[in-house]
């Protein structure tokens, strides 16, 4: 249709042309800014993302402790995934997108292993501590209404559950017997095994980053991506003898190639642009492949494009990032209160470990992982106040 105006029809085409031509360089300009929103640490929602994501985990894990069966999420998908496998893998497809942000604003390794220690570290050292001379003596107590004989050194005490564990491969599961009235006496804190993965993310990083991947050689950074992603999907199907065997026999694989679908958003963040439809798109996608199956085959991808993205196309701060707490406490509460709540039911116990678990988290945040934080730009502090004297 022609718009017609008083200068005739010609002006008109004119007019309609330069509209949708402007209209056009605005969708451009939309989808590329959310791209650009998601590296501002102040211009997105990643705050909220860790703390849905961490809860995710504490969900799944309170039917899984409970011995209540499988989560919503399980029952809808007939098995594919759960909720804690949508937390981990979005922590891990964050956490690519972010350190990959990070070692290349400042390439200095060194510097970038100590911000990544600061991080990880000490919460993981005090939260050892917390569970093996605290929460461990308390179920012990509990169960005995004793703490003589509670094994605070020796063999398979609280004292070498921190030493056997500290640098983040666990190698201990549990105190003594604190589990043997517990449902799951596997482990008292099951969550800590991916730190060391998370660990060994930062160690590719480095790699990668080291040999130009981020930037001059992207090629090879897709090479590398198909490579195990391939491995990923061929043993979704347990082919035998497919792949390198640290990855085949690696049950953390699909965390590491959500760590690589998030540093590939970073590294392509000019050439991969999406605006609100595509996320909703991709959402719907998601909830098909859930519901008849196959959502596992690209999972790693569409997780990390709904985190990463779609959380980078509005704003929300928060004043205390509780994510890694949650994520850290929330194992031993739950097996410290499921254990010993029976007669408040599946909801009570629920909501007492979430508010044991956030307390614990908030002071986690406040008394040891803040204050180490702010050591991460102690230098660069020093050097301004020198440049200004």
């Amino acid at each position: 249709m022609l718009v017609m105006n008083g200068d005739g029809p010609s002006n008109g085409y004119h007019m309609l042309h330069g509209t949708c031509k402007q209209f056009r360089l605005w969708q451009m300009r939309n989808n590329y800014m959310i791209s650009q929103r998601a590296m501002t640490h102040n211009n997105n929602a990643y705050d909220l993302l860790r703390l849905i994501l961490a809860l995710f985990v504490l969900f799944t894990h309170a039917y899984f402790l409970n011995n209540t069966g499988m989560d919503p999420l399980s029952v809808f998908s007939k098995g594919q995934i759960d909720f804690a496998f949508i937390g981990v893998l979005g922590f891990f497809s964050l956490s690519g997108y972010l350190i990959t942000n990070s070692i290349d604003r400042n390439p200095d390794i060194l510097r970038f292993l100590y911000k990544r220690f600061l991080r990880l570290f000490p919460g993981y050292w005090m939260c050892l501590i917390i569970t093996g001379f605290l929460i461990a003596p308390l179920m012990y107590y509990l169960n005995h209404h004793s703490i003589e004989g509670f094994p605070f050194t020796g063999n398979n005490s609280s004292l070498s559950y921190f030493f056997n564990d500290y640098l983040l491969g666990i190698r201990q599961w549990s105190v003594g017997n604190v589990l043997d009235h517990s449902l799951y006496k596997g482990s008292l804190n099951g969550s800590l095994w991916t730190l060391y993965s998370e660990a060994s993310c930062y160690v590719m990083t480095v790699v990668i980053s080291f040999f130009g991947l981020i930037n001059k050689n992207k090629i090879v950074f897709v090479l590398l991506f198909l490579l195990v992603y391939a491995v990923y999907v061929v043993n979704l199907y347990n082919i035998p003898q497919f792949g390198p065997t640290f990855l085949t026999l690696n049950i953390a694989r699909q965390f590491y190639i959500a760590y690589l679908c998030g540093m590939g958003l970073y590294i392509f963040r000019k050439e991969i642009t999406i605006d609100e439809k595509g996320l909703i798109f991709i959402l719907l996608l998601s909830i098909t492949l859930l519901k008849f199956g196959g959502f596992l085959l690209i999972a790693p991808i569409l997780i990390a494009i709904m985190c990463v993205l779609g959380f980078a196309t509005f704003k929300v701060s928060l004043k205390y990032d509780l994510s890694y707490g949650i994520y850290i406490y929330a194992f031993p509460i739950q097996q410290l209160t499921f254990t010993f709540s029976k007669n408040i039911g599946f909801i009570g116990d629920v909501i007492i470990c979430m508010i044991i678990t956030c307390a614990l988290a908030f002071l986690s945040y406040v008394l040891v992982e803040r204050p180490c934080l702010k050591l991460k730009n102690i230098n660069t502090r020093k050097k301004q106040i020198e440049q200004v004297s």
